[in-house]
């Protein structure tokens, strides 16, 4: 998968994120943004066994910093919840959420492998 279809899925979240840095999203931003938003990139990791890389694969990740927890789900444009549409895209995907006191808000973490 490419970058660029990385990005266009993404896009169907209907989320803000940083198009010249989507994997940042500067903390002078972060206190003036009405959430949710996000900030997404990618990661080059390996399967590997004795000293040796036997797959490499891309991993996506995505941070949603949202007012509501996962009892109340941030949704997509189109009714669908983050999890859902991200699964559409990218298959199997991962989610773990804290809250972060610094900005009071919570972060969500999606990982797939793209």
């Amino acid at each position: 998968m490419t970058r660029e279809e990385i990005r266009e899925c993404l896009d169907t979240l209907g989320l803000y994120y940083d198009p010249d840095h989507p994997d940042h999203i500067s903390r002078e931003k972060i206190d003036t943004l009405p959430p949710p938003f996000m900030e997404w990139g990618t990661q080059e990791r390996y399967i590997r066994a004795d000293g040796i890389d036997y797959l490499a694969y891309l991993e996506l990740i995505v941070r949603v910093y949202a007012d509501e927890n996962e009892d109340h789900p941030v949704m997509t444009p189109d009714g669908k919840t983050i999890s859902a549409a991200l699964r559409e895209c990218f298959g199997s995907v991962r989610r773990e959420q804290t809250y972060d006191d610094e900005i009071g808000l919570y972060e969500t973490t999606y990982t797939a492998r793209v």
